[in-house]
């Protein structure tokens, strides 16, 4: 944070920023500005959502009120054949409305709720009296299917670290570790030295740049052994990481996560069904409303139900197959006249699906928060991993120190001081570092 020195000439206060804390900021403030956005789209979303409601209520209670005052003018005889007629225009718009409900009830029941909601369920199954969506019920089953597709095609953990430049990922977390070393310097000496502390409760700030400038100096010099060392750790046989086990592990501890990837990933496919199933819940009931009028009143009990069931599972299949078949591009030709190519929609959608499916797992896994929550649930990697930063740390602090200074200064403050200074500053920087 600034740190208020002193005031100008017109009595305005100014603060002195220390390195990172403007880097810092610019975060911060596109952080809050992204979360405004992000917040700003949810809210038109509910209003377009709402309006929209809305206006279907309205439109749709004016409209049978309107009809209704008609209805209620006409003769006796007239009302009973607007009845009739009534019934049979209400054949395929119940069987579009129908089909529509039923696949879009289909779907919300694969992925909610979350959490088994009835009176009973069996052993923990999420089956019983009530429901469980299917996808957190099977999250284990369905977190090994949505890693295994891509498998083949990521890069093992050594493959990925291998390819990391080291001098380029120090650059790249520079301002981060400047910062925190500058916070450890000045947590340190608030604690160990407070009488080398100016007004202001810091170090002189050329004291304090010099120190941070030469740790940042020595830390570059030696990141590529100390990344090679946690290479050689994080890629070992027996206790390195696990691409699939840190992946269905997330996955598996948050089902909500499981299903916003198989949500996002297959909205226009979802959307379609549901369309696809309307449209052909139409069709079928204009062919209903055809075969009603020349049926017997035994009949229409036998074909009314036989249809509904028949369009239930042939719209849902059709619509299925029109998502993924076929897989590659099919010509149609009339008259040796090409019309267009056929594909599956979702497979037509390939690039766009690889995006989205690589961003999402770059925001969701392979990303440094996700990856350190990761390795603290392996604790003798971890522990290892926390030995030999450790350990890097303090062959920074003596080269940093000098070998002189090194040895002067146990005498200077006493052994046990010395010690207590240095377990002090490898502790800070790693406690900031997990932070």
């Amino acid at each position: 944070m600034g740190i208020p020195r002193e005031r100008g000439c017109e009595g305005t206060p100014y603060f002195r920023f220390d390195d990172g804390d403007v880097q810092q900021r610019l975060e911060e403030s596109a952080e809050r500005y992204d979360a405004a956005l992000a917040n700003i789209e949810r809210t038109n979303s509910f209003l377009r959502l709402s309006m929209n409601i809305l206006s279907a209520i309205f439109f749709s209670f004016s409209g049978f009120m309107i009809a209704y005052w008609q209805y209620v003018s006409l003769p006796p005889e007239r009302q009973h054949e607007v009845r009739h007629e009534a019934m049979l225009v209400s054949i395929p718009i119940v069987a579009l409305f129908f089909t529509w409900f039923h696949i879009w009830l289909g779907i919300q029941m694969m992925f909610r709720p979350l959490k088994f909601f009835g009176i009973w369920q069996f052993r923990d199954t999420g089956l019983g009296i009530g429901w469980q969506g299917v996808v957190p019920r099977k999250c284990l089953k369905m977190a090994k299917m949505a890693y295994r597709c891509a498998r083949p095609y990521l890069l093992g953990p050594r493959e990925q670290l291998e390819r990391v430049d080291p001098r380029e990922l120090m650059a790249k977390t520079q301002p981060i570790m400047a910062r925190i070393m500058r916070a450890t310097v000045a947590s340190v000496t608030k604690k160990h030295f407070p009488r080398m502390l100016s007004p202001d409760g810091r170090l002189p700030r050329a004291l304090e740049d010099e120190l941070v400038a030469t740790s940042m100096h020595k830390i570059e010099e030696a990141f590529p052994s100390l990344w090679k060392e946690l290479t050689e750790l994080l890629c070992d046989q027996a206790i390195g990481i696990d691409n699939d086990g840190m992946i269905v592990s997330i996955f598996t501890t948050n089902k909500a996560l499981l299903n916003d990837f198989f949500l996002k990933l297959g909205a226009p496919e979802f959307r379609f069904i549901e369309r696809c199933g309307a449209a052909f819940g139409f069709i079928c009931g204009i062919l209903q409303l055809l075969a009603f009028n020349n049926l017997s009143e035994e009949g229409r009990m036998i074909f009314l139900p036989g249809t509904g069931f028949f369009l239930g599972i042939v719209t849902n299949w059709a619509a299925i197959q029109m998502c993924f078949k076929p897989c590659f591009p099919r010509p149609i030709h009339v008259c040796s006249w090409h019309v267009c190519d056929v594909q599956g929609l979702f497979l037509k959608r390939q690039k766009d699906v690889a995006m989205l499916y690589s961003k999402m797992m770059c925001d969701n896994f392979f990303n440094f928060g996700k990856v350190m929550d990761y390795l603290q649930t392996c604790p003798e990697l971890w522990e290892k991993l926390k030995a030999a930063w450790n350990l890097n740390t303090k062959r920074v602090l003596k080269q940093t120190m000098g070998r002189a200074v090194t040895f002067m200064a146990p005498l200077a403050i006493g052994a046990q001081k010395y010690e207590e200074l240095e377990v002090d500053l490898v502790g800070t920087t790693a406690e900031r570092i997990a932070e």
